[in-house]
């Protein structure tokens, strides 16, 4: 596990890298081929029937609003995140969409839920076990309040798939290395899934493998670099002379349309035993 992972030391952040994450988060949450990746495991939560939804680590509440839109969902939804910052950053967004009805904020950890067991209907972890310092204790927590008849539902990336196309390939390899150990803790973890959901007395009732990927310009991937080799540099996890001339080597394939970038996306849908 990657001990420098920012989501890990977001209290402890300066305001401005808390804004650029904020900025990343809404951006990825706007993307439109990262859209359809979520909706399409949404389409399989059967969430006409949940009337209580928990979603861990929320961040700004991309996921929350989202699920809170969907027309055959009529219930309420929790979102709990680590930090202040992006709860209030969520709750300022949900108030501009006139969704505070739907949806309630609060700071917790998701390594230590307050809920009580059986709780929800449905919990989501969105983008989150890639980030926590102790995926088994967050799966644990998740598999205790979620309902019997509930279902968790687990999106990620498999970050160790993450990779650069345009320029040398050893040094491409190398930034999405420093990349890891500054932003994300947990690359492998979705593979590990399948262990630790049994683990947890919880069965896989879906699965849903996507890749997102692109070639000629960059928007997402060159929006993830822009975004975390400032955080890797000032981590220490990457040379700043080194990381910024690797983005501006990105930034000229993608305007000479010879950008690359891809990664591996995975959606769990598990159920107790």
């Amino acid at each position: 596990m990657g001990s420098n992972d920012v989501f890990q030391a977001i209290n402890d952040l300066p305001t401005e890298t808390i804004s650029k994450i904020i900025d990343r988060l809404e951006f990825r949450g706007k993307d439109p081929a990262f859209v359809r990746m979520r909706e399409a495991y949404f389409d399989r939560m059967q969430l006409g029937s949940r009337n209580r939804i928990l979603d861990l680590g929320c961040g700004t509440g991309v996921a929350t609003r989202a699920l809170a839109c969907r027309s055959e969902f009529h219930g309420k939804i929790v979102g709990v995140d680590f930090s202040k910052a992006l709860i209030d950053a969520a709750n300022d967004m949900a108030t501009k969409e006139g969704l505070t009805r739907r949806i309630e904020f609060r700071v917790g950890d998701s390594h230590a839920l307050e809920d009580v067991d059986n709780s929800y209907d449905a919990v989501l972890a969105h983008t989150l076990v890639s980030h926590v310092t102790d995926p088994k204790a967050t799966l644990a927590g998740a598999a205790r309040v979620v309902a019997p008849a509930g279902i968790l539902a687990i999106f990620d990336g498999d970050y160790a798939s993450l990779t650069f196309g345009a320029g040398d390939a050893e040094l491409n390899a190398k930034i999405v290395s420093g990349i890891f150990d500054a932003v994300v803790g947990n690359p492998y973890v979705m593979r590990e899934l399948p262990v630790l959901l049994r683990e947890q007395g919880m069965k896989i009732l879906d699965f849903i493998p996507a890749v997102h990927a692109e070639a000629g310009q960059g928007s997402f991937f060159l929006n993830l670099a822009e975004s975390y080799i400032p955080m890797a540099v000032n981590a220490g996890t990457i040379a700043g002379s080194v990381g910024y001339d690797w983005l501006s080597t990105q930034r000229a394939a993608s305007e000479r349309r010879e950008f690359f970038g891809a990664c591996n996306y995975y959606a769990y849908l598990a159920q107790r035993n």
